[in-house]
């Protein structure tokens, strides 16, 4: 019997848009704790957020680089061209109309807000649109297993370059770093090693399966962690290994417990639905976050990570079934669905 894990199979991953589900919920669930409690990760010392802040967005573009590799795809011009024609509604088109009735609603200057590093959080679309045009051209230039090693090596340069003190040195206008919000090019490296995971996945799982890389993962990661104060090491420098050892944690812990997120469970029926409206909820849901909530001071002057995060979690599932209700009524007409979300249209 073929293992859910091959990807010679042409069937989904099931865990895998599980985990996906599962970020999308770490999105909504900081953002909740960011814009509504005041609470964030590098401010209020004892958070959830500030260790879940360290997986959060390396996953998410884990993940899309995961389901970006297709094996023995040949990046040429015909094939560019068509990835493109279908990323641009998913990845511009659509996030920019969302982003611009959210500027509009709430006064914003439109122009001011594009030269916007984060754009009120509509940056992740943009940055990964990107991110694939860098590994386009990458694919496009160098046909052999030498772009792999390419690739990474601008992963780095991209994640040293948005260290503060470099980055302020970069001699290009400050309007152009944050139109293309070249402080999140940072992620890169983990968007590229998403595609590597894909691309040499059974040898990855026989590492994961080892004896030794998770266990050395978890203490790694706890121990940093909890010690991060006595290190001596810049946090951009910390920040890399501990999420990489994170990845890898969170990976395995839905690899190895795939049997309660397939679709024969609820949580895996619910977790791979979610998993699959990413898009729908990332675009929907910062309508939604309430904000100047009357009991904000209590979990910055006096933080309770416990109910905080319980508090947190109840508010972004409420808005988590709202973007899905949302989403799926603005899927009713394939127009919309097209231009809003990138469905692709069906010729009748």
């Amino acid at each position: 019997m073929m293992s859910q894990d091959s990807l010679s199979t042409t069937k989904r991953i099931e865990y895998i848009d599980a985990l996906r589900g599962f970020t999308m919920f770490l999105v909504v669930f900081m953002h909740v704790a960011d814009w509504c409690l005041n609470v964030r990760g590098d401010t209020v010392e004892y958070s959830f957020h500030r260790y879940l802040g360290l997986v959060r967005m390396p996953m998410f573009f884990l993940i899309s680089g995961f389901v970006l590799y297709k094996q023995g795809v040949t990046w040429d011009v015909p094939y560019i061209i068509k990835f493109f024609k279908k990323k641009i509604p998913v990845q511009l088109i659509g996030p920019f109309i969302f982003f611009a009735a959210y500027v509009c609603i709430n006064g914003y200057n439109l122009r001011d807000s594009m030269f916007n590093g984060p754009k009120y959080g509509y940056w992740f679309t943009f940055v990964l649109f990107e991110y694939f045009v860098f590994y386009a051209i990458a694919r496009f230039l160098i046909r052999n297993w030498c772009a792999d090693i390419v690739l990474l090596l601008m992963g780095s340069v991209f994640y040293t370059f948005s260290w503060p003190p470099i980055m302020d040195a970069i001699p290009i206008p400050n309007e152009i770093l944050e139109f293309f919000s070249f402080k999140h090019w940072h992620y890169f490296i983990f968007f590229v090693l998403g595609t590597l995971l894909k691309k040499y996945f059974d040898m990855v799982q026989v590492w994961l399966d080892g004896k030794w890389l998770l266990p050395f993962c978890i203490l790694f990661f706890f121990l940093v962690c909890a010690f991060s104060k006595l290190i001596p090491i810049n946090g951009t420098l910390k920040g890399i290994p501990l999420s990489l050892t994170g990845l890898v944690i969170l990976f395995s812990f839905f690899r190895n417990k795939q049997a309660l997120f397939t679709r024969e469970t609820r949580l895996g029926r619910v977790s791979q639905y979610v998993g699959r409206r990413t898009l729908d909820i990332y675009l929907i849901h910062y309508f939604l976050l309430p904000v100047n909530l009357s009991f904000v001071i209590v979990f910055v002057d006096h933080p309770m990570p416990i109910i905080e995060a319980f508090v947190s979690m109840c508010i972004a599932v409420i808005i988590i079934a709202a973007c899905l209700l949302i989403g799926n009524i603005i899927r009713l007409s394939p127009f919309l669905a097209h231009w809003l979300f990138g469905v692709k249209l069906v010729q009748r």
